[in-house]
């Protein structure tokens, strides 16, 4: 909510409206060309997982630490800044940072969870993919067969399997001739 001092200033100035929607934005409030970071390491986010905007990084450190239910410890001083480039340094202050800005344990999938729903996606795109005829099954016309025999038979008459026309080329059997040097 503006203030009152805050109405006159934006009253007063020729730019559009604070409280409107400007060109380039979402509903969400969010610009569209943006970058998103990530909350916990400030890498490039790809999208909210386990209710946080996160990296590809952190969401896997996090899945697969709750998962193994894993117990670290930190090395320093249990107040470790994590960012890009330091977040490999301290596990136990990378997934504190990520409990503390709001990554939940009971969001990540059982095993037997994400089994079931990679069975599901798969039945999924099966459904929507139409059913195609593997090539060893479809029958060919006969129109498709002479013309198949043909083509072999041309082919036959044509190729020279025995390379006549290259008569330099050495058998398999003889020695790679030897190179003069190179002059310099």
């Amino acid at each position: 909510m503006l203030s009152p001092s805050d109405r006159e200033s934006s009253s007063s100035s020729s730019s559009p409206s604070v409280l409107s929607l400007g060109a380039g934005s979402r509903e969400d409030g969010e610009p569209e060309g943006e970058e998103k970071i990530c909350t916990v390491c400030g890498d490039r986010a790809t999208g909210y997982h386990f209710h946080v905007m996160t990296c590809e990084g952190c969401k896997g450190f996090f899945r697969r630490s709750i998962s193994k239910d894993v117990c670290f410890t930190c090395p320093f001083t249990r107040n470790c800044t994590i960012t890009k480039a330091k977040r490999r340094q301290c596990q136990a202050c990378r997934l504190q940072k990520c409990l503390a800005v709001g990554m939940r344990k009971d969001m990540i999938m059982s095993e037997e969870a994400l089994q079931m729903r990679r069975v599901l996606r798969k039945q999924k795109k099966q459904e929507r993919e139409p059913a195609e005829e593997p090539a060893e099954l479809a029958e060919l016309t006969e129109e498709q067969e002479q013309l198949i025999s043909s083509l072999i038979e041309a082919h036959k008459r044509h190729f020279d399997s025995g390379f006549s026309q290259f008569p330099k080329i050495r058998s398999l059997g003889s020695p790679p001739k030897k190179m003069p040097p190179p002059k310099y």
